[in-house]
């Protein structure tokens, strides 16, 4: 009988908070909180207060100390201009002459406009009420449930959120449990940066930037968001980071869900998932689940216009700034992973300062046992490393497009987002740790998995495997690593004399033997059905000296002659055409074509015929 209350009690307060959950209306022709209600989709008529009309900025929602006055859990705020209205909503005190003046209706969350970088920093929207798992808290763009194209290549119309006068952040979702977020993006008027010393392109007293990160999950040591979805979002052109923050979810069950996120030419790094100085108090834990996301020109300073649809297609960068000029450009970076579980897929990792997508610190922590999976990605073009993979549990990679040509930010020539007059990326801060193209973090009994990927470029190494720290002796622990149907071909490092990479680099990892070979005759581990080219250890890989089935030549790629411009389908004639070995959860590659029972080495089958 008490279990059948507290049901009823349940479900009777999921009834109540549905039934006065609140639709808050925001457009342009809307009014102040005094003019209107806020809860009616219309525009004020021009006299009156109390009208039933929409609000005409977020900022209607605060009270005098900016806080939420109205805005609460379960409630949505509907941005319901035009689809095609592309003015933006200014986030942050007035300053210089851009945005409102919001001391009067705000008092101590605004400061006096105009007064520098001090005018808009505390000048933002707290975080929003947290929801329930049946009626989470929505905020929701203009063009929400349309916003992407249909190839994923960037947003349709989203409602423009700038930040000004310094703002410490434009969306802040800190400590917030079932909230919504989809097709916003966030940007600001001026092209600035705060990374880079000495090169221009910096914030000035006056400028209008956001300082910190477009959205903010986590900062500090701060508790992140819980059960948050965001769905077409963009953050393109700020002077500091994409994303912020880690310590994501509080329980195993927690989900966080990212799909359609475009974060291009940010100051900072693209996704800075960094915890910062807590060691393992706050951790990541749950699930991550991350689709269709794009990451491009991390480190970059942005030029406007900036067209939101294509990506860096049709878009061009100014500076760029690497760690040995004041920047810290990678594109993904997640570390402080506890017991939790990151799925990342369909995702791009492009023409970022330092690495591409980098989570080879999840495993920092030994006692925790942190998986990862990605699948159908692509990293080309960064100043770092393409993949790092660190693993408590395992470690899978499908369907991957790797081209590792770090040399191509500090060559106007070969970048194709140049505009004239181009500062290179400092030639120090390309090819960091010599140009390795995948690396990997083991902890004892850790499983890897390389399977159907296809990898080309120079540097010194290809495949670099590694224990963590406190556990130096993982390769005679348990570690598996299984490689499979992955093509692997080398390319002349311009900056290295023309050396041409090697397959595998093991650290010692307690192995009585070659490394190599110890850990593929680690029971479970397997290196068969590879395709090597031009690679100074050989084909096969010599440090191995355990794969029996592999193929020798020319990958013959659809375009493989310039490095800088790969194109790595599968020409007519490819000796990996049906050289592979059937995997039975591999049932589809990266352009999502039907693997056949003799699939094709590396991320792609040829494409059907028309």
């Amino acid at each position: 009988m008490a279990i059948k209350r507290s049901l009823s009690l349940f479900l009777l307060l999921g009834l109540c908070l549905s039934a006065h959950a609140t639709t808050w209306f925001i457009r342009h022709d809307g009014g102040t909180k005094a003019q209107c209600t806020g809860t009616t989709n219309a525009p004020y008529p021009g006299s009156g207060t109390g009208r039933p009309c929409a609000y005409n900025h977020p900022y209607q929602l605060l009270d005098w100390n900016g806080h939420w006055a109205k805005f609460a859990g379960s409630d949505t705020m509907q941005f319901a201009d035009p689809a095609t209205n592309t003015k933006p909503y200014y986030m942050g005190e007035q300053n210089g002459g851009v945005g409102t003046d919001w001391y009067p209706q705000l008092g101590g969350a605004c400061s006096h406009p105009n007064t520098g970088h001090a005018a808009g920093a505390a000048c933002i929207l707290p975080p929003p009420p947290s929801g329930t798992a049946q009626n989470p808290t929505k905020i929701m763009g203009q063009n929400a449930g349309k916003c992407h194209t249909p190839q994923h290549t960037g947003l349709v119309n989203p409602t423009i959120l700038s930040g000004i006068a310094g703002a410490f952040t434009v969306i802040d979702v800190q400590g917030t449990n079932f909230v919504q977020l989809s097709c916003i993006e966030i940007t600001q008027p001026d092209n600035c940066t705060n990374a880079g010393v000495g090169s221009g392109g910096g914030c000035g007293d006056m400028a209008n930037f956001i300082s910190v990160a477009g959205l903010v999950l986590e900062y500090g040591t701060a508790q992140g968001p819980s059960n948050f979805t965001m769905q077409d979002i963009a953050v393109d052109g700020t002077a500091g980071f994409g994303i912020i923050g880690s310590h994501i979810n509080k329980t195993s069950s927690d989900v966080f869900t990212a799909s359609d996120i475009y974060l291009i030419g940010n100051g900072g790094a693209g996704w800075n998932g960094d915890g910062g100085g807590c060691n393992t108090s706050c951790e990541t834990v749950g699930t991550m689940n991350l689709s269709y996301v794009d990451i491009e020109g991390s480190g970059c300073l942005l030029l406007k216009p900036f067209d939101v649809s294509q990506g860096l297609a049709a878009n061009k960068f100014s500076y760029c700034f690497g760690q040995n000029t004041g920047g810290y450009g990678d594109g993904f970076a997640q570390v402080a992973a506890g017991n939790m579980t990151l799925n990342v897929t369909h995702s791009t990792f492009k023409y970022n300062t330092q690495d591409g997508f980098d989570s080879l610190h999840l495993s920092d922590d030994n006692k925790t046992s942190p998986v990862i999976n990605i699948s159908s990605s692509w990293a080309e073009g960064n100043g770092g490393q393409t993949f790092k993979l660190g693993a408590g549990t395992s470690a899978t990679a499908i369907n991957n497009v790797s081209i590792s040509n770090c040399h191509v930010l500090n060559h106007a020539a070969a970048f194709p987002h140049n505009p004239p007059g181009w500062i290179v990326l400092d030639g120090g801060d390309t090819c960091r740790a010599s140009g390795d193209e995948w690396a990997f973090q083991l902890n004892n009994g850790t499983v890897v998995t390389l399977e159907n990927n296809t990898s080309v470029g120079y540097g010194t190494t290809m495949y670099d495997l590694g224990c963590a720290p406190l556990q130096p002796k993982c390769l005679s622990n348990g570690v598996k690593f299984i490689f499979r149907n992955n093509i692997s071909k080398g390319y002349p490092d311009p900056g290295n004399s023309g050396r041409i990479a090697s397959g595998f680099y093991f650290g010692s990892g307690g192995c009585p033997g070659a490394a190599g070979t110890c850990i593929f005759a680690n029971a479970g581990s397997a290196i068969d059905h590879n395709l090597w080219n031009t690679m100074k250890s050989g084909c096969p890989d010599s440090s191995v000296g355990l794969e029996k089935v592999y193929t020798c030549g020319d990958p013959k790629l659809a375009g493989g002659s310039n490095i800088d411009a790969i194109n790595p389908n599968l020409a007519s004639g490819s000796p990996a055409i049906g050289a592979g070995v059937s995997i039975g959860a591999i049932t589809t590659d990266y352009n999502g074509v039907a693997r056949p029972q003799r699939p094709s080495i590396g991320a792609f089958e040829p494409e059907p015929a028309k």
